[in-house]
């Protein structure tokens, strides 16, 4: 007897996702998640398989599993758990799979399309951002009552207008194979046959939602393939009253240009090449002053001449001294640069406390590296190293939009709740959701569990950090495992 009945559940409908995030029209953001527009995304990417009546893998059910594997790791991660999960959820349905051989799961994830898979992302942050009220000001005792860590909660203490965006960079590796060497060359220091192919990935995250918002990605080394490179390929992403922030690596003339052309403010570390007390400033207090950047008189060579000639002669930005008085911390002064010169509206302080904020990307980064197994992907090709990725990223998307229901309606902040419970959650009910009807214990349950542990509250970095259990020292590989293994049958 199945758990439900097949002819009450469309199997190869998108409507499965919602099952699995035990969605229910009564929750908060349930109308984010939208079978029909995942549905049109596929059918405009031309995905179209799996029509017959008989057929195991659709594209909805193929992604589904896809998404599975994410959730877990080690041996669960395999395509052969994936496999048996797709049977179980047949067998629940009642019809049963006469094989649980890999090869035609295999064969239906090489035809989804990582763009598609990308603009589902997208669209997920965008539509939880927009149905958040996220400049809603809340004073710092009602932050304090909903758990906001303190940054959040300083940051939230004022009205922005528009997003807060956070950025940074980060390095992943993939199979070692000639396909994906060939387009993601190993790290150019090591010596041929030793490396591994890396990709350098740019993101784009909110600060007080988390969701993923954009991601570029490319070859760790070569023309173009620098962090602010791949991040100008993300500018129009941003819209006009968003809050760009990032560490100095960021802060070049070029780029705040760019952002004050979208009407993009930028709050960024001073870059160490750049005076931080020059003399031609106009001191406004003690520790705040506004300077003038002139525009380099050397023309970029990425640069086309009429865009160069487009660029303002002068941009004029804010400089505010920060302290650190935390403990442990190998920064004790720093400054900060911001285009946002209003004082009374935007005070010291308060900037302050958004540049701390970017430290939540950092978190944000482990989760995506560390807790969904991304730091190391294991496809073959470098389309499916893109769609491994892509999948990565959306069920990321996916868990925040979880935490943010439960935040709206617990009354939690979303950064306060638990990231790695919420995963742990979703992979233990995925395939139980996907082949019931969501109760209202189900529904209650989705909203209880990511709130049932409080973090977030951190003293802040602690530095430096160590670890106190011991590796397992093992040799390391100093030449190809081909000429390793030759010159070891050479001495038998």
């Amino acid at each position: 007897m199945p758990f439900i009945s097949s002819s009450r559940v469309n199997a190869a409908s998108f409507s499965l996702f919602k099952r699995s995030m035990m969605q229910e029209s009564s929750l908060p953001l349930a109308d984010v998640l939208d079978d029909q527009r995942w549905q049109q995304v596929f059918d405009e990417h031309e995905i179209d398989f799996g029509n017959d009546p008989d057929a195991i893998y659709t594209p909805a059910i193929t992604l589904w599993t896809l998404i599975s594997q994410v959730f877990f790791s080690g041996e669960q991660r395999s395509c052969k758990a994936a496999v048996i999960r797709v049977a179980s959820f047949w067998a629940a349905l009642g019809r049963r799979v006469c094989s649980t051989n890999t090869g035609a799961y295999c064969r239906a994830r090489l035809k989804l399309s990582f763009t598609a898979i990308r603009e589902i992302v997208r669209q997920l942050a965008a539509d939880a951002e927009a149905a958040c009220d996220q400049n809603s000001v809340l004073s710092r005792e009602q932050s304090a009552a909903r758990l906001s860590p303190s940054s959040v909660a300083d940051v939230k203490s004022r009205s922005t207008g528009g997003r807060i965006l956070l950025v940074d960079g980060f390095t992943i590796t993939a199979a070692d194979t000639p396909e994906n060497q060939r387009s993601y060359p190993q790290n150019p220091a090591q010596k041929p046959g030793l490396g591994f192919p890396v990709l350098r990935c740019v993101s784009l995250i909110s600060m007080t939602t988390g969701l993923l918002v954009d991601l570029v990605s490319g070859p760790y080394s070569g023309k173009g393939s620098g962090e602010t490179a791949l991040f100008w390929q993300m500018l129009d992403v941003l819209q006009p009253g968003d809050i760009l922030v990032a560490d100095s690596y960021y802060c070049t003339y070029w780029l705040v240009s760019a952002c004050r052309t979208r009407g993009v403010q930028i709050l960024m570390k001073n870059h160490h090449l750049r005076d931080d007390h020059p003399q031609t400033a106009r001191r406004l207090n003690k520790r705040e002053r506004l300077v003038t950047w002139l525009r380099p008189p050397v023309r970029p060579a990425w640069m086309a001449r009429q865009e160069y000639r487009r660029q303002p002669l002068t941009l004029t930005l804010r400089l505010v001294d920060v302290q650190v008085s935390q403990p442990g911390c190998r920064t004790k002064t720093f400054t900060i640069a911001t285009t946002i010169t209003d004082r009374k509206a935007c005070p010291a302080r308060w900037i302050a406390a958004v540049y701390q904020s970017r430290w939540l990307i950092e978190l944000d980064i482990r989760s995506i590296k560390c807790s969904l197994g991304m730091d190391i992907l294991r496809a073959k090709s470098p389309a499916m190293v893109l769609t491994e990725l892509w999948s990565c990223l959306l069920a990321y998307n996916l868990i925040r939009l979880k935490m943010l229901q439960s935040g709206m309606a617990t009354g939690r902040d979303p950064r306060s709740l638990s990231f790695t419970t919420t995963q742990q959650m979703l992979a233990a009910s995925w395939l139980l959701g996907a082949v019931t009807q969501t109760t209202e214990e189900l529904a209650t349950l989705g909203q209880q569990v990511p709130s049932s542990e409080r973090v977030g509250h951190r003293t802040g970095r602690t530095e430096p950090r160590a670890n106190k259990r011991r590796t397992k020292v093992l040799a390391l590989l100093k030449q190809p495992r081909y000429h390793y293994h030759q010159q070891r049958r050479a001495t038998v």
